[in-house]
């Protein structure tokens, strides 16, 4: 098959797929009878919730009309915002019953940075050619 039709189509089986996961698979993965005692990761499920479909449209629609650097560079961003957001976003305040967690705000500008690095890099290759 052409990589025009081959990249969007494996872009989007692989975006369902991490769909899947981040909004069914993670809150699975702790029963309430475990004894893991780190808490459900927020900011996959959160994104999954609600920024997911945005975010999908922004990584797979570049790819359809041949900018494949971009949507790599973006897709790329997404689980990395989400590990760093998870791994970052949470800070535990002073008062309570507050628990403050960042990790959207943090995967937000992690898939913008994404996104503008995949501007710049599908920019410099049009540039050469």
């Amino acid at each position: 098959m052409k990589k025009r039709i081959l990249f969007p189509l494996i872009l989007a089986a692989t975006l369902l797929g991490l769909f899947f996961l981040t909004r069914y698979g993670l809150p699975e993965l702790r029963s309430p009878s475990s004894c893991w005692s780190r808490p459900l990761p927020h900011s996959p499920e959160w994104a999954a919730r609600h920024v997911f479909w945005a975010c999908a449209l922004i990584i797979f629609l570049p790819s359809v009309f041949g900018k494949y650097r971009f949507s790599a560079a973006a897709f790329a961003g997404y689980p990395i915002g989400l590990a760093a957001g998870e791994l970052f976003g949470g800070f535990q305040a002073d008062v309570p019953p507050q628990y403050l967690h960042y990790g959207w705000l943090i995967f937000l500008c992690v898939f913008a940075a994404a996104c503008l690095l995949g501007a710049i890099l599908q920019h410099r290759a049009g540039a050469k050619s």
